[in-house]
């Protein structure tokens, strides 16, 4: 790698982190009742018109507020109790939508799991439900989640890490923003993530921070496998952690629509299936 694309890689790096305090500062800032213009927000963040205009576009695109003329109006959604990921549900709201098939997918993906592998799972609603159906021995797991890391208490020969950093209470995950030794030392025979969709441009997120931190597990792996439930592909994300050539398998249940189908198996994607239809 030259000086040059050092600088560039450096730069890239510190502007997804940057973007994820400035798109918390810009839900902390508008208000439900008025709009708050471009040209405040521009001000107090001192960045220009033209970012803040693109920063709007993404938060409406992800329905994190309302874009109108001149600017922005908050949504009932914008008002966090806690430091949180942008676009991501709170875990507790999330574990409860489409709970069977949530379940039924973690079992299946269980059973991809060999013993003595070492394994990286990443956090969420899906992937906690793998954590609970794991039975394998002799496992090395590595984990953002508090919630899976509970989940794995008590089960025998499984040694656990969890990566350190900030604690996101909402969906009850750490990430560094600052890079995390554990994931750079770390290597695994598959990734299980999840996804806030998938379309034919990858898998989704709508986090800056959240997608620098799932591209470096991503890295980490040799096998990409993505636990989602059927909804997810009809879901939004504005941010791109991987393009679907880079998934290997794809977990999700029968209420998959046939064009998604197709797409995924044109791109070389081995798709499993979890009955709900009756």
């Amino acid at each position: 790698m030259t000086d040059l694309q050092d600088k560039n890689s450096n730069r890239d790096e510190d502007d997804k982190l940057f973007i994820h305090d400035r798109w918390s500062k810009i839900l902390k800032l508008i208000s439900a009742d008025n709009v708050t213009s471009i040209e405040s927000l521009s001000d107090k963040l001192n960045v220009s018109h033209a970012t803040i205009r693109r920063d709007l576009n993404k938060l409406d695109e992800i329905q994190q507020l309302k874009r109108v003329r001149g600017g922005a109006i908050a949504l009932n959604n914008n008002q966090r109790e806690f430091h949180s990921l942008v676009g991501q549900a709170v875990h507790s709201k999330s574990s409860v939508s489409n709970a069977v098939a949530k379940e039924k997918i973690g079992i299946k993906a269980a059973a991809l799991l060999e013993d003595g592998e070492a394994i990286i799972i990443d956090g969420g609603t899906t992937t906690v439900q793998l954590a609970k159906a794991i039975n394998t021995k002799n496992l090395n797991i590595l984990t953002t989640s508090i919630s899976i890391m509970n989940a794995l208490f008590g089960k025998p020969n499984i040694r656990i890490m969890i990566t350190g950093g900030e604690v996101f209470q909402e969906q009850k995950v750490i990430l560094n923003p600052y890079g995390d030794s554990i994931i750079n030392k770390f290597s695994a025979s598959k990734i299980f993530i999840g996804a806030q969709a998938i379309t034919e441009k990858g898998l989704l997120q709508t986090d800056p921070l959240l997608v620098h931190y799932e591209q470096d597990l991503i890295n980490r792996a040799e096998e990409v496998i993505v636990l989602a439930d059927s909804s997810k592909f009809e879901g939004r994300g504005s941010l791109v952690v991987c393009e679907l050539g880079r998934i290997n398998k794809v977990v999700t249940d029968d209420h998959i629509n046939e064009n998604i189908l197709k797409m995924l198996t044109q791109n070389n994607i081995e798709v499993i299936t979890v009955p709900l239809r009756k």
